[in-house]
């Protein structure tokens, strides 16, 4: 069992220095998934080996692990966060399912019952959406991300406009994915699985949908230990 510790964000590493103090001479292992620039990620090695005297490990997309397969023609091409939120959430719902991140980019990822990555979709998040929006045509006033909430209604002013379109958009993507499913595996035996921190505004459109916050964390253990309901 792993004790569930604490995430920092926005803050330099040398802050956080002090509330892992806790944990010196007690990890015995130190792994990563990054999606930033190898340049940070050497930063953050000389750090760890620094801190914890630990070189840590880097995990990357694979062609398989266990029964979950990457459907990508190049397999470490596959975002190593989606490819994670995969592997948890096959675990989790031991079916076909459907893996939403919704964040900065809204990632949908497709997996069959057998464990087959069918693949999926890449679009703007919320935030992105919104500054695009706005940013691109003049007579928009800048909207606040933060303040917008996801309403599939006709808007009757230029805010709710932006909401209903915004959240009509998000719908639609993964509507696009369930159909896809569909049509694939004959039937509506499958699980949705959403993560990301704008997720939660996209539950009330798909309620039988799981709210993970910690998809990609639970994954990089599966990817990292092999753990047995991965295996065949």
């Amino acid at each position: 069992m792993f004790e569930r510790g604490f995430l920092a964000t926005g803050s330099s590493l040398a802050l956080m220095e002090p509330a892992l103090d806790r944990y010196l001479g007690k990890v015995k292992a130190i792994w990563v998934a990054s999606v930033v620039d190898e340049e940070l990620e050497r930063g953050f090695a000389i750090w760890a080996k620094r801190v914890f005297s630990i070189e840590p490990l880097f995990v990357k997309s694979c062609a398989s692990i266990g029964v979950v397969r990457n459907a990508y023609i190049s397999p470490e091409s596959l975002g190593v966060d989606r490819w994670l939120g995969i592997l948890a959430a096959y675990h989790l719902e031991k079916r076909a399912c459907i893996v939403l991140s919704l964040g900065t980019a809204a990632t949908v990822d497709v997996v069959d019952k057998s464990g087959a990555h069918l693949g999926g979709f890449i679009a703007p998040g919320l935030s992105l959406m919104i500054g695009s929006l706005t940013a691109g045509t003049r007579r928009l006033s800048v909207v606040p991300a933060e303040m917008v909430q996801l309403d599939d209604g006709l808007g009757v002013s230029t805010f709710s406009a932006i909401c209903g379109g915004c959240t009509s958009m998000l719908i639609g993507l993964v509507n696009n994915a369930i159909t896809q499913l569909r049509k694939c595996i004959g039937n509506d035996d499958f699980g949705l699985v959403f993560a990301g921190g704008d997720a939660i505004q996209l539950i009330p459109y798909f309620p039988s949908a799981r709210l993970m916050n910690d998809l990609v964390l639970d994954g990089l253990v599966y990817a990292m230990q092999g753990l047995e309901p991965l295996e065949e």
